[in-house]
């Protein structure tokens, strides 16, 4: 035992640890290559039912066989919602029929990457299920007490702040209400972490008293509740943490808690590698480091201030982090969690484990609830958000160098250097000395987006949309994706904090329909919209942006083009022309071969870049037009799979006789183009 303690308080020990661990974790996450063992012609599958929720109409499930699955099934009644919502059980052996599909990649760039994380859930495939049975009502002892629980929340009302506090499940909070949770930055308060640990462990240590195996019981219920939350990392993360701190205390090995804090952290990597990827891994240790870091600065007479610089530090240690991934920050962030975190450690949370057990306490948790909502509608209309804009690793690591450098040394001097940092990350744009073009991926639809160096103009050409169509009741689901929100996440990520010009080729849903998505998170100066016929979209977004026939441009030579008013919107698109040096773009919106043809008659329409006409569809790219044109490249938007078939055979036809390049945005995701006076350089997010 002594040499085990002289082995854990060494710091050579520490460092050596981490070097392996590294190329560990590099070696199974990277060099290592995981695959499915399912076929892909694959029509039916028989799996445990590890997790599942039902949103609307939409089912969607995790099984396990031989591995993890994905799986989603679209409802097709009430009735039939009804009957699953009784019946299906996590544990249950389900039999699924349909068929594996295809996960695509990050389509737009610096967004989510839903295969990426299914990837690092070691999960390979995701199965579009026509068919549910289930075979078995064998359920385990562990299973059934999760099902107890579920259970035991939808008799208290199916409430979903309590399904967040008691299980860390977050889905069922409204869209709106959760969006204000995460605009004010303390979307941590409502994951099982620390904080709710700590009160579990006080309410189990006052009603077991001095009951012999005190220590063993409360660990034992901790680990249930562990697996019944569905092991999240940092709720791991703070019993592993505690079950050390615990254990070094009873062996007398005297190692610090920073060093136990890293003991932790190593063994959940070598438990999984993947957890490195996980956000909520670096959120949990970032910030706990950060509290013993600086635990002298914590030590407090006065709890008012002492709450105050806990917010200020777990702010400041946890920033670069949330630039990383958010590319912005609210900066009253601290001042929401000085209220809020209190509010819930000392209110909320403990009246949602007292309903739960005593449900006459229910309707006080409901009203602590109302007064938590109120306080973040109120915080949302008040925040202050800075968006910085994409930054890299190796910044993220200097801002933790002089930071940790400036409270170890105490410095001033190198803590004044932060907000310098800040200040670069915030205008790194200023560095940015090429023009930028990005034909972004919007499935069936069409957004283009134009940019100056250091962001000095922007021009944006349609945004995309979708058409909405009306749902039963069953069928409205509580989240929804909407894929403006990639587009607002991308624009930020650029450091893209206003657009000089919207311009809307025709009213059609999928050139506009994000329009006013985007306008309520980026500042849209002025809008150009089409002749003729103004449709209800137009009309919305006329009554909020000011409306300009002609723009003139300071960093484009910007061309657009009025022929005349034709009888229908899709011909009377705006047709654009935009030269960067000397590469010219010629975008058509969904003009037809007779507006193609007024145009060749009207102007010359030769061009680098052809932007195809209504997404590729035979009723635009005349041979004769293309010919004309003759683009070095043509480009096509248009969605996966969509239902008219586009880009069209005749279309495609055309453009291989005239050997023109196509880069379609089906196959490769968004087509960005990078122009220098020197030349260009095309990048397909889908490589």
């Amino acid at each position: 035992m002594k040499r085990l303690k002289i082995v854990l308080q060494s710091n050579s020990f520490y460092l050596f640890f981490f070097l392996i661990l590294l190329l560990y974790v590099f070696f199974f996450t990277k060099v290592v290559r995981y695959k499915t063992s399912i076929s892909d012609d694959t029509k039916e599958i028989v799996a445990k039912l590890i997790s599942f929720t039902i949103d609307g109409d939409k089912l969607s499930m995790v099984l396990k066989d031989k591995e993890k699955i994905s799986a989603t099934y679209y409802l097709k009644s009430e009735e039939e919602k009804e009957l699953f919502e009784k019946n299906l059980k996590v544990g249950k052996t389900l039999k699924v029929k349909g068929e594996k599909k295809e996960v695509t990649g990050m389509t737009i760039p610096n967004t989510f990457d839903y295969k990426k994380y299914l990837y690092e859930q070691r999960i390979y495939f995701c199965f579009q299920v026509t068919q549910v049975d289930i075979l078995s009502e064998k359920i385990s002892f562990l299973n059934t007490i999760k099902n107890k629980i579920a259970e035991r929340i939808k008799m208290l009302g199916n409430d979903s702040y309590l399904r967040a506090f008691i299980l860390g499940d977050k889905t069922f909070i409204a869209s709106d209400e959760y969006d204000h949770i995460m605009e004010n930055g303390v979307s941590h308060l409502f994951a099982l972490s620390g904080m709710h640990l700590s009160l579990i462990y006080f309410f189990l240590d006052k009603l077991l008293r001095k009951r012999r195996g005190k220590k063993l019981i409360i660990y034992a219920f901790l680990f249930l509740y562990l697996f019944i939350t569905g092991f999240p990392v940092s709720f791991l993360r703070a019993i592993l943490f505690m079950l050390f701190l615990d254990f070094n205390k009873r062996m007398d090995l005297s190692i610090s808690k920073l060093k136990i804090l890293f003991l932790t952290a190593f063994f959940l990597l070598l438990l999984n590698p993947f957890y490195i990827y996980n956000v909520g891994f670096w959120y949990t240790f970032v910030v706990t480091f950060s509290l013993l870091f600086c635990s002298s600065f914590l030590e407090q007479k006065n709890k008012i201030l002492q709450i105050m610089m806990v917010s200020f530090i777990t702010f400041l240690f946890s920033l670069p982090i949330s630039i990383y991934l958010n590319y912005e920050i609210n900066l009253l962030s601290v001042f929401n969690n000085i209220i809020l975190v209190p509010f819930i450690s000392t209110f909320v949370f403990p009246c949602a484990l007292i309903a739960f057990f005593l449900p006459v306490f229910f309707p006080i948790f409901q009203f602590f609830i109302f007064l938590l909502a109120q306080l973040n509608v109120c915080f949302a209309a008040f925040s202050i958000s800075l968006v910085v804009g994409k930054i890299y690793l190796w910044e993220v690591f200097l801002f933790y160098f002089v930071l940790i450098l400036s409270v170890f040394f105490s410095s001033k001097k190198l803590f004044c250097i932060l907000p310098l940092l800040v200040v670069v990350f915030y205008n790194q744009n200023l560095f940015q000395f090429h023009y930028e073009v990005y034909f972004l991926d919007v499935g069936q639809g069409d957004a283009t987006l134009f940019v100056s160096p250091q962001n000095k103009e922007i021009i944006l050409i349609d945004t995309g949309g979708s058409m909405s169509y009306p749902k039963k009741d069953y069928q409205i689901r509580n989240r929804e994706f909407n894929l403006a929100d990639n587009i607002v996440t991308f624009l930020k990520s650029k450091r893209i904090r206003h657009i000089d010009l919207l311009l809307l080729t025709h009213g059609d849903a999928d050139h506009l329909g994000y329009a006013s998505a985007i306008g309520k998170e980026i500042a849209i100066k002025q809008v150009m919209l089409n002749k003729g016929e103004t449709t209800d979209l137009e009309k919305e977004l006329i009554e909020k942006y000011k409306r300009i026939e002609n723009y003139q441009s300071n960093y484009f030579d910007f061309q657009t083009f009025f022929l005349k008013v034709y009888n229908n919107e899709n011909d009377n698109s705006i047709l654009t022309k935009i030269k960067i040096y000397d590469k010219t773009f010629l975008l058509m919106g969904d003009a037809s071969s007779k507006v193609e043809w007024d145009l060749m008659n009207k102007t010359d329409v030769t061009s680098f870049f052809l932007k195809v006409g209504h997404h590729g569809s035979n009723t635009s790219s005349s041979f004769s037009f293309l010919k004309k044109v003759h683009p070095n490249y043509a480009i096509i938007s248009a969605g996966r799979n969509n239902r008219y078939h586009h880009p069209s055979k005749e279309t495609i036809e055309n453009l291989k006789k005239l050997n023109i390049p196509i880069l379609n945005t089906q196959e490769i995701g968004t087509i960005q183009i990078i122009i220098q006076k020197k030349g260009f350089h095309i990048k397909k997010t889908l490589a």
